[in-house]
């Protein structure tokens, strides 16, 4: 097709297709790297329930922290925005040593971790990365 050019204008023909193509590479990859900036952050919902009204808790959930085990009373729950990429957790113990102990964290509507456990084992724990 192109045998009848002077070798010239081949040449700045395949230089064209190098550019070009090149330039199509990088505009993909560019687009590949790029990180999906909507998703920020999310609002995560934790939950406790215990059969014995009560329960032991920690929480680390972005700026919200129970580092210190305090008593609820149950069910409990709560709405907590988080950063996506951070790590969360709720730990849940049974003050009553009977019964059943429930931890679940959700978003969107879904559940994302959940846990329980019937005595006379003592607790559960939901952790994770937020999505």
């Amino acid at each position: 097709m192109f045998s009848n050019l002077p070798d010239r204008t081949r040449n700045l023909i395949s230089l064209a297709f190098v550019l070009v193509f090149t330039t199509m590479i990088i505009f993909f990859i560019s687009l590949l790297l790029q990180q999906n900036p909507r998703v920020t952050s999310r609002n995560l919902f934790f939950e406790v329930e215990s059969s014995g009204g009560f329960a032991n808790i920690t929480l680390q959930a972005g700026s919200v922290a129970i580092k210190t085990s305090t008593t609820v009373t149950t069910p409990w729950r709560r709405t907590i925005n988080v950063k996506s990429g951070e790590e969360v957790y709720l730990t849940a113990g049974n003050p009553t040593q009977s019964g059943k102990i429930r931890c679940r964290i959700s978003y969107n509507g879904q559940p994302w971790k959940d846990e329980s456990i019937e005595a006379p084992k003592d607790g559960v724990a939901c952790a994770g990365i937020v999505p």
